[in-house]
């Protein structure tokens, strides 16, 4: 059986190995290891491969290009992923379902360890009954402070793992390290939603998809909505699949964003009058701008959505003089 830590954990070492190349600051707390890779430390591009990397078990390599698309006249950096085990990699290491701390602005974790913890109330369970039983595990925080050792002692208790092979890697909304391993989540954010739909995770084949990233700016709330607009308004997801076409019909005009009642608003307006919990916001915001699905079976190919240019530049452009 694959191991998803063990795999993530050799890219972990990269960075632990050389922090100053990375632009990342490596703690100690309560036994664990910390990396801040964008909270007080700046991160970088190749940190930021390296995380996403990581998200993705270790099991696919990361390209960072340029979007096609100019947005207010500006052509920014995307990101381009690639999933050869769509399920494993996204519900398992990828997807944010699991709250360490309930309420307003809660910081979220993902990544392999989580496979290890097995949480109850995580997404995890919905979707697979994977259990990695290697002895390191490695999670993701997007949070705008470092750890505290409460928080560090609540995950090691978690994952049954000894501190000293637990590997913490901690980057704020507005870091580029988290901008990145965002919108790689633009595979994620089509699985969940072809999860709810009800179509069968069983006849995915690959999936692949590319989505912009979205500048910086040292402010999480703002930060934050972009992370989640680029998702919305500016990521393309590709799945091949291997099944009837009608099944395939039934759910290709329902997974778009802009089949969404909210469809043309910022994400940050529906997060803040939602009190700024996530899990308050209704599922349907959390769907890409655009989806593909390719059936091998029979040769078709299908694709619902659109790229909305003007929501992203607004985005872009809302700054914290707009507050």
């Amino acid at each position: 059986m694959i191991s998803v830590n063990e795999k993530s954990i050799k890219l972990v070492e990269k960075m632990i190995q050389d922090p100053e190349a990375y632009k990342v600051k490596v703690h100690n707390i309560c036994g664990a290891h910390v990396i801040d890779a964008g909270v007080e430390a700046h991160g970088s591009w190749e940190a930021a491969k390296l995380v996403t990397e990581i998200l993705f078990g270790g099991l696919n390599k990361v390209n960072l290009g340029t979007f096609p698309e100019r947005i207010g006249g500006v052509y920014y950096n995307s990101v381009e992923v690639y999933s050869d085990h769509v399920v494993l990699q996204q519900a398992a290491c990828n997807i944010s379902g699991w709250e360490l701390r309930p309420g307003k602005y809660a910081p979220v974790l993902a990544g392999p360890g989580r496979t290890v913890a097995r949480k109850p109330g995580d997404w995890l369970e919905k979707y697979s009954d994977y259990s990695d039983k290697y002895h390191k595990a490695v999670l993701t925080v997007e949070k705008g402070t470092l750890m505290s050792e409460e928080e560090v002692k609540d995950l090691i208790d978690a994952t049954g793992i000894d501190p000293k092979d637990l590997y913490i890697i901690v980057a704020a909304s507005g870091s580029i390290v988290c901008s990145v391993e965002v919108a790689a989540r633009i595979i994620e954010q089509t699985l969940h939603r072809l999860k709810e739909e009800k179509f069968n995770l069983d006849n995915i084949v690959e999936a692949h998809g590319f989505c912009v990233i979205p500048p910086v700016v040292k402010d999480d709330l703002i930060a934050m909505g972009r992370l989640n607009d680029v998702l919305m308004y500016g990521g393309q997801s590709t799945f091949t699949v291997h099944c009837e076409d009608s099944e395939i019909e039934r759910v290709i005009n329902k997974i778009t964003t802009d089949k969404c009642p909210a469809y043309g608003t910022m994400f940050q307006k529906v997060y803040e009058e939602h009190g700024c919990d996530f899990y308050q916001v209704p599922m349907e915001m959390y769907s890409p701008a655009k989806v593909v699905i390719i059936n091998e079976k029979t040769g078709r190919i299908f694709k619902a959505g659109e790229f909305n240019l003007e929501v992203l530049e607004k985005s872009f452009n809302n700054s914290i003089y707009d507050k």
